[in-house]
């Protein structure tokens, strides 16, 4: 698999037989956006390649409105090498978790000649590895936080009891000033003692109180308040929310969730854009999709963003998603992220009520 410098052409010798009895996709793509070689595992991920004699625009063998088009578009366009990297790949319709490992390729001058590719399908081992990763994080977290909560809580709870008594002090007596001082230093005490909350509610398993109550229920909820910091941002609210499925869940939890992707959503569109929520069945799943048309998630962050502490807000504390992805969790459902290179779309997806609560119960003492 190397180029030759005079012709500038990759595989102009016979690739070794060899890489056909690999389990593992592996690839080339031009600058131009060609697969100029590709194994047998690799024909099994891309439409049409086994009957089409290579170079293959990669368009005609994946839709270029697809998330698999744009990841490897974007490996291209970016032109560095990458390692271990897992993303989410679809095939005939099944979701699929490959470990992707990618490098440029020069010729002897240092022109940018394309990419190598290897995907490897790790089956369900990715997705439980990452999960035993993140759960292993939460155990440390949980230990953390209850160590620190009561001595962090206690002075925080003093502090902020000397100002309030400041601020109304400084009222009485029309001193603006000292007002302000102490209102501006009560909000990042407040601050503080949100992100203990957020540290505990991440870290320690809490008990569901659910009811049945309808998707619809949960989304008009929170419509007036979603539509209205959509205005703010001139950001066009559209919602399509006619399935009424049934549902078992802490409705203020799942609330919270809703809530929060939304506002993930409209941040993520500066110049404002479309914020699409959505309601659908999907076997015994009630699925709520909440969809930007900002500019995506970028394929090297996909396995990143549900690990606690991972932000990419100058102000962010990354607890946001993992926190949601653990209420969805505690609800036997799960949350999954689809973003083709513009726009990205989360998937809540909880199960359907049929009058029999579905919540699964985590033993004590584990986070």
């Amino acid at each position: 698999m190397t180029y030759l410098a005079a012709s500038k052409q990759p595989f102009s010798d016979v690739p070794p037989p060899s890489l056909h009895l690999l389990n593992a996709a592996v690839l080339f793509i031009s600058l131009r956006e060609e697969l100029v070689f590709y194994n047998v595992a690799a024909c099994r991920l891309f439409d049409h390649a086994e009957i089409l004699a290579p170079p293959v625009a990669l368009s005609r063998c994946l839709h270029s409105d697809s998330e698999e088009y744009h990841l490897l578009a974007e490996m291209i366009r970016e032109r560095r090498a990458y390692r271990d990297v897992i993303v989410t790949w679809e095939q005939h319709g099944e979701l699929l978790h490959l470990l992707v490992d990618s490098f440029p390729e020069h010729d002897a001058s240092g022109k940018f000649l394309g990419i190598y590719v290897t995907m490897k399908d790790l089956g369900n081992f990715g997705v439980l590895d990452q999960q035993m990763q993140r759960d292993e994080k939460l155990a440390v977290i949980g230990k953390v936080a209850a160590g620190i909560a009561h001595e962090v809580r206690n002075p925080l709870t003093t502090i902020k009891g000397f100002l309030q008594v400041m601020e109304r002090r400084s009222a009485r007596a029309g001193d603006t000033d000292d007002k302000s001082v102490a209102r501006m230093m009560l909000m990042e005490v407040e601050r503080v003692d949100e992100l203990v909350e957020e540290l505990l509610l991440l870290a320690r398993p809490r008990k569901v109180v659910a009811e049945t109550c309808t998707a619809l229920d949960l989304i008009q909820a929170l419509q007036s308040a979603i539509e209205l910091e959509a205005e703010i941002r001139g950001i066009d609210c559209r919602w399509n929310v006619d399935y009424h499925a049934r549902l078992f869940v802490d409705v203020r939890m799942i609330r919270r969730v809703i809530q929060h992707l939304a506002e993930n959503a409209m941040e993520a569109m500066d110049a404002g854009g479309q914020l699409t929520i959505s309601l659908r069945r999907t076997d015994s799943y009630c699925e709520i999709l909440v969809a930007d048309t900002g500019p995506g998630i970028p394929y090297y962050q996909m396995d990143k963003i549900f690990d606690a502490f991972y932000t990419t807000k100058e102000k962010g504390t990354g607890l946001g998603l993992p926190i949601c992805q653990r209420i969805v969790a505690d609800h036997g459902g799960d949350i999954r992220v689809s973003s083709k290179g513009f726009g990205c779309t989360f998937s809540v997806r909880l199960p359907v009520s049929d009058g029999v609560p579905r919540i699964p119960q985590r033993p004590s003492g584990l986070c």
